[in-house]
């Protein structure tokens, strides 16, 4: 390989995914690699594609690396350089979760920037901490290389300001208490796929369903974010692989002042033993509880389409309709199940499968009478990271 190329890094709590793109006469290009490893720390997992050609064994650069997520990113990072060959890296591009107030689109890292993120790591504990170990990765390896953040909060900062208060004293709102939002990288991408795909007023009013280990769903008036599932954190909303969505905030005193929790058992409780694991007590992968026969696996299910289902009328009322729905993500994208068990009981908004479409994955899977689009986009976060990376560095 030859030419000129942006790389980007998406480090998470369990998983590091890099993706390289060619970058033509100051524009992106086609993506040149992608590469995730998996189940860490202990059962990576590796796969790869690369000019066509798909690599399952995990690099040994890689497996030799140091247990630190920092020294992992360096690892896969160099291994990716190398396949690249004598292509130029112009600067490698990170996503990070949480972007609070003050970053309201991609930025070059500092000193100063580095500082700031890390405070709002209590916001993200789950990523954070790893979004930033990535950078540091980076770092340690290419000290002198460009590097830009984009954020998942950054995409929501449209919101109007009653979208994101919350009914608490008004100087904790004003001092950065506020509904964010996150997912946006996600749901850039699938604005950008609707401009080119949608005439304007099929675009109008529009609800997105980020659904994977996280879920969030984000509600679009002409490619703005006008409301959103998540708050604070990207614990509020529906309930995800682990994590409990939204839960009355009564029940948390509870837990601390008649039960006796601790603060950081009540965190582990909501972060990592929740949502489709905690309702089923099976399995947070909705592939294994769809093949059960368990009837809490199956209940598990239905409280989860039900929950995204009262989130979808939700955002319908903050837009004033709907022309428009989206599932993308994991579960989103590959779950023909889960989108008939949300939107069988949907009709009353003008949603409805045609289910041969729905089961085949195709792009647009709503009934030719129906009143609104309902379509299945892929997630791609590390097109927008790779774009937003471009332009910090112009």
């Amino acid at each position: 390989m030859s030419g000129e190329a942006v790389l980007t890094v998406n480090t998470g709590s369990s998983s590091i995914k890099l993706a390289a793109y060619q970058v033509e006469a100051g524009k992106l290009g086609e993506q040149l690699l992608k590469a995730h490893l998996s189940g860490l720390p202990n059962s990576p997992r590796f796969s790869a594609g690369i000019a066509g050609q798909n690599i399952d064994d995990v690099p040994d650069s890689v497996a030799a690396a140091g247990p630190s997520k920092s020294d992992m990113v360096a690892a896969l990072a160099q291994w990716a350089r190398k396949q690249l060959g004598k292509t130029s890296l112009l600067g490698v591009g990170h996503r990070v979760v949480h972007g609070g107030q003050d970053f309201t689109g991609p930025v070059r890292t500092s000193d100063h920037v580095i500082a700031q993120l890390r405070k709002l790591s209590p916001l993200a504990p789950s990523h954070q901490p790893d979004n930033l170990a990535g950078i540091e990765g980076i770092s340690s390896l290419w000290p002198d290389i460009p590097q830009s953040l984009s954020f998942d909060t950054a995409f929501h900062r449209t919101q109007p300001r009653l979208a994101q208060l919350y009914a608490i004293p008004r100087e904790l709102s004003e001092s950065g208490v506020l509904r964010f939002g996150f997912h946006g990288l996600s749901y850039a991408h699938i604005a950008d796929e609707l401009e080119t795909a949608l005439s304007p007023p099929e675009r109008r009013r529009v609800i997105v369903a980020h659904l994977g280990s996280g879920a969030s769903l984000c509600a679009m008036q002409d490619g703005r974010s006008v409301a959103t599932s998540m708050g604070l954190t990207a614990l509020d909303g529906v309930p995800m692989a682990t994590r409990s969505g939204s839960v009355d905030p009564g029940l948390l005193l509870h837990l601390l002042q008649d039960k006796g929790m601790r603060t950081e058992d009540v965190a582990n409780m909501l972060y990592k033993r929740s949502g489709l694991l905690g309702l089923s007590g099976l399995s947070a992968d909705v592939r294994e509880l769809l093949a059960s026969d368990a009837p809490e696996a199956r209940e598990a299910l239905e409280v989860y389409a039900y929950r995204v289902r009262r989130e979808i009328a939700s955002l319908a009322g903050a837009l004033k309709g709907l022309e428009t729905l989206v599932f993308t993500g994991g579960v989103g994208e590959n779950s023909w199940q889960v989108r008939e068990m949300i939107c069988a009981e949907l009709g009353w908004l003008g949603v409805q499968l045609d289910d041969t479409a729905n089961r085949q994955g195709k792009r647009s899977v709503h009934d030719t009478g129906a009143k609104v689009r309902t379509l299945v986009i892929p997630a791609d976060e590390e097109s927008v990271i790779a774009r937003e990376t471009l332009s910090v560095l112009r």
